[in-house]
């Protein structure tokens, strides 16, 4: 049934692509205008479709105003539209066909009108191949817009120049030449007490810390992230990883040279971190591992190993990797006849559940051999000072540009993909490994440059992670043998470290 031009119930519909001003005084604006038609008209409105800060040519975000505005067209719960302009509505020819499918319907009669562009009407072949040459022009104007960001974007990457877009990066103060939502950003200044949190924490993710300990840690002191909130493990490797913090321009995850900023680290830490965050990530994938942020509450726990049911000579080290036999994890476990923690052998892991090991006895004899073990490699760095990692970021940085070879050729379309495809994971393969050679190298590298009296004389003011990171920068796993006679003595031949 059609319905008299005199009873229409209409839905306005208001947008804008960019609210710069962040209070929807845009939107706010187009409604008046289409109040005061919708007025001339006569017409009654019914409801108000709001898409503020929604660009049309972004098709990676769904417009809910604008499905809730065709859906309630569908229904028969409007049966007129009032924007401002045409390109309100639609700026893609995709939605503009998809807006007269929807109309071609023999039930529905609606009428749309523009403040700006009159009515809009799609009844005939020449109406419609108008609305077609108008959004195609739209359309290009889109594009030619893109492409001139696309074109600033790729001159501000070269020169290593700041975008003036984006959040104010951690451990940095943005000082900006104007005011309001069109302000530019002119300089980035290191903020000191930001930027002493950052060298503290590449410090200790170079020292085997673990990104959960400094997230727990960070967000306890209620250290706060650029934009207030607290910090995540995302956000946390993300900052560590980043170009920006050793003043280098990053463009698409990749590094393509100074910046205009300065530095808060060096490159040679920046590249130790990107290899060892880089490698940490793939650890993870393999194992499945789910992340958690709670803390361990010993410095040896997830490293104690029990040799229960695997044949050894009692005295002699353990044979069980060249048996290609693993350890039973020993995990922590309160003492019912006195208030002193154990380890455990853990049954539910198919050990023996019997094996235990005081933790204190445990952590004073390991103390003891952790610094017997930093004297000796003190001594034989002394002695061959050659470090293995600039071989090892050269392999890596060939590895790499390969890969970039092999992916123009996919590209060009030269060479079969399944072929260049296959290529590219078994290179990808092998910079993996490298990748966690030059981890296990950096880290142990960084326990090392402290001296054994500096770390002996602040070892009891380390915190439980970063005893854990020392610890795990050095040791591959803590074996634990059967008990000796007398029972009541312990005896530190029971314990086998195997260093890395």
């Amino acid at each position: 049934m059609k319905t008299s031009a005199r009873a229409r119930r209409v839905g306005i519909y208001v947008r804008i692509s960019d609210d710069r001003e962040g209070a929807g005084l845009g939107v706010k604006r187009q409604e008046d205008d289409c109040r005061l038609l919708a007025a001339s008209l006569g017409w009654t409105i019914v409801e108000i479709y709001d898409d503020n800060d929604m660009s049309a040519s972004n098709r990676r975000k769904k417009r809910k105003g604008y499905h809730r505005m065709l859906a309630d067209i569908e229904s028969g719960h409007i049966d007129a539209v009032i924007a401002w302009h045409p390109d309100r509505l639609y700026r893609q020819p995709r939605e503009l066909e998809d807006l007269m499918d929807l109309l071609d319907s023999p039930d529905l009669d609606v009428e749309l009108r523009t403040v700006t562009a009159g009515a809009i009407k799609l009844s005939n072949s020449d109406e419609r191949m108008l609305a077609r040459i108008q959004v195609a022009i739209a359309k290009r104007e889109v594009e030619h817009k893109a492409e001139r960001i696309k074109r600033k974007i790729q001159e501000l990457v070269a020169a290593g120049a700041i975008h003036n877009s984006g959040h104010r990066p951690f451990g940095y103060e943005r000082i900006y030449e104007g005011t309001g939502p069109r302000r530019k950003i002119i300089e980035d200044r290191v903020n000191e007490v930001e930027a002493k949190l950052v060298r503290d924490w590449a410090d200790r993710a170079l020292e085997g810390e673990s990104l959960y300990s400094l997230v727990v840690d960070a967000n306890e002191k209620g250290i706060l992230t650029s934009t207030g909130g607290p910090w995540s493990y995302q956000g946390m490797r993300a900052l560590l990883r980043s170009g920006r913090i050793a003043g280098l321009k990053e463009h698409k995850g990749e590094i393509v040279g100074e910046a205009v900023w300065p530095a808060i680290i060096s490159v040679e830490k920046h590249k130790a971190l990107r290899a060892l965050l880089s490698d940490r990530s793939e650890q993870a994938k393999e194992r499945g591992a789910q992340r958690t942020t709670t803390a361990r509450k010993y410095p040896l726990s997830g490293l104690i190993r029990c040799t229960c049911r695997v044949p050894h000579v009692v005295g002699e080290p353990c044979d069980c990797k060249e048996q290609g036999r693993e350890h039973h994890k020993m995990k922590t476990s309160p003492r019912s006849d006195r208030p002193i923690g154990v380890y455990v052998c853990a049954k539910d892991g198919g050990g023996c559940g019997a094996r235990t090991i005081q933790i204190p006895d445990l952590e004073k004899a390991m103390e003891q051999l952790l610094f017997l073990q930093l004297e000796e490699a003190e001594t034989a760095l002394v002695e061959d000072p050659d470090d293995p990692r600039p071989a090892l970021e050269e392999k890596l940085g060939t590895l790499q540009a390969r890969v970039a070879e092999l992916e123009v050729e996919l590209d060009e379309g030269d060479t079969p993909v399944r072929e260049v495809t296959a290529s590219i994971q078994r290179i990808k393969g092998r910079m993996t490994k490298v990748q966690r050679e030059l981890a296990e190298l950096t880290v142990k590298t960084n326990v090392l440059e402290v001296s054994v009296d500096e770390l002996r004389e602040a070892w009891e003011d380390y915190s439980v992670p970063r005893k854990q990171a020392v610890y795990r920068g050095l040791i591959e796993e803590i074996i634990v043998h059967p008990a000796t006679r007398p029972y009541n003595v312990f005896n530190p031949d029971r314990i086998e470290v195997r260093w890395k």
